[in-house]
């Protein structure tokens, strides 16, 4: 039997049969299912990986179980990630008239994001100096030194911006790369720009162009010539040819969208809306550590602790024999990670409801670590008029510590609330703070506490069903 099987499987044991009851409450359940969506196997939940659409799925199956209304398609609201650039076959380069080989003697990079550029023209050395006279290098190639502690990304980007036709890049530390993606920010749109192209060449097409100049020049002495005036400009008298061309790569990333419809004939029209990342980091080089091997980044605090409450949640009000009054909007944003890039298109797209009646959002973003140390956040009180006096009311009696968190700064912690702040829609977070483990590759199940977790989503529970049944709408109040 393969994984896929094994987890689909696991995926109708936690959900068969579930009539909600004292379940809401149940710590070994919110283990589990904190541990299902953290094992090894998900890979990190990165956007589009093969985790991450299993815990779609299962997030999708919940809200079926719960008897809420799928949005979108089926459930799914798509849209895309730029996540690089790959170059296509179209990238070519020569020096003197003669062809050079790709990936051989030159690699194309995409430091800008830059689909399709090319440049013929002479060839100048820079150094990597704060002070460069970039007017001497205007419409021409710079030749940038790749020399250890030397910002040469700094240079390529201040060489490009004042002007210069394209960048040749030599490296003295390794081979050249097959392709290296440069930028490693991931990119949230398709932006491109139409700035000059970048290409990395090889130690021998590099001393080429050094023994074309008849300046006696070779790296060897290049290297000196840095090390004495990092600010030099050196013409080299020698023409460089470079198309280069590149693709964006795209990954399908899901918001995962579901709906309680409200009882009340006009209220109903009206939303509440109950979210929570589900992707991660995925795999990657440990953050913690100088080894180059790659590992997985679990993610069970950030964000399967969240996905577990907002999974509850839906579980409980779906169960209600008399629903709440305004609907509540359940959704599994993803590649928050990357940007808020899932609640940016919750806001942007069409999904079936008028985002202008949107009257309340609850984030549980992190809610795995109370401690007496790391008590429960509750932020965004302060992002109506009524905000605070309501929280403190429904917290009073819970056995756990929460803290009312009315720093005006604190509305600006990145996580999906805050694109729902921006339209004006007073929020509520609902975190334990970051800790030791935070973005690294201990963040795993054992560490959950599942008790404070599930008193998290007691509260989380009295405060949507506040806002989903109140009298009047909280007034919304800019920080």
């Amino acid at each position: 039997m393969n994984k896929f099987n094994t987890t689909i499987i696991y995926v109708a044991l936690l959900l068969c049969g579930k009539v909600y009851s004292q379940e809401f409450l149940d710590t070994a359940l919110l283990r589990r299912e904190v541990t299902f969506i953290s094992t090894d196997d998900k890979g990190g939940r990165y956007p589009d990986s093969r985790g991450s659409r299993v815990v779609a799925e299962y997030v999708l199956s919940s809200f079926k179980q719960a008897g809420l209304k799928l949005l979108c398609n089926g459930g799914y609201q798509q849209f895309s990630l730029v996540d690089g650039w790959e170059p296509d076959s179209e990238n070519t380069a020569s020096f003197c008239g003669k062809p050079l080989k790709a990936y051989a003697d030159f690699a194309p990079i995409n430091y800008f994001h830059t689909l399709q550029a090319s440049l013929s023209a002479e060839i100048v050395f820079v150094g990597c100096g704060n002070d460069i006279d970039w007017e001497k290098c205007k419409g021409k190639w710079v030749m940038i030194l790749c020399l250890k502690n030397h910002n040469y990304s700094t240079i390529a980007g201040r060489a490009i911006k004042h002007g210069v036709g394209g960048i040749i890049l030599v490296r003295t530390d390794h081979a050249l790369p097959k392709y290296q993606y440069a930028n490693v920010l991931r990119i949230k749109t398709k932006t491109t720009t139409t700035l000059g192209p970048v290409v990395e060449v090889s130690l021998g097409v590099a001393e080429e162009i050094l023994k074309h100049s008849n300046k006696d020049l070779n790296i060897k002495k290049l290297v000196e010539v840095e090390k004495k005036n990092n600010n030099s400009v050196i013409p080299l008298g020698a023409t460089f040819e470079a198309r280069t061309s590149f693709k964006p790569k795209e990954l399908t990333c899901r918001n995962v969208v579901a709906m309680l419809e409200g009882s009340d004939p006009k209220l109903k029209n009206e939303y509440i809306v109950v979210g929570a990342h589900y992707d991660h980091l995925g795999i990657q080089k440990s953050s913690t550590s100088s080894d180059t091997t790659k590992v997985i980044y679990n993610g069970a605090d950030d964000n399967a602790s969240g996905v577990v409450g907002l999974v509850e949640l839906a579980k409980y009000f779906g169960s209600l024999n008399v629903k709440p009054k305004r609907s509540i909007v359940f959704v599994a944003f993803d590649a928050e990670e990357e940007g808020l890039l899932g609640s940016e298109n919750f806001l942007t797209q069409d999904i079936g409801i008028n985002n202008s009646q949107i009257k309340a959002m609850v984030n549980l973003d992190m809610i795995g670590r109370y401690s007496a140390l790391q008590t429960l956040s509750i932020v965004g009180c302060n992002t109506s008029k009524e905000g605070e006096k309501l929280v403190k009311e429904l917290v009073k009696n819970s056995p756990i510590t929460a803290k009312i968190a009315s720093n005006a700064s604190l509305i600006t912690m990145t996580s999906d609330h805050l694109n729902f702040y921006r339209k004006n829609i007073p929020v509520f977070l609902l975190n334990t703070g970051r800790h030791v483990d935070y973005h690294k590759p201990t963040d795993t199940a054992e560490k959950i506490d599942t008790y404070g977790m599930s008193q998290i989503i007691m509260i989380a529970k009295e405060l949507v069903d506040n806002l989903a049944n109140r009298k009047t709408n909280l007034i919304f109040k800019s920080l």
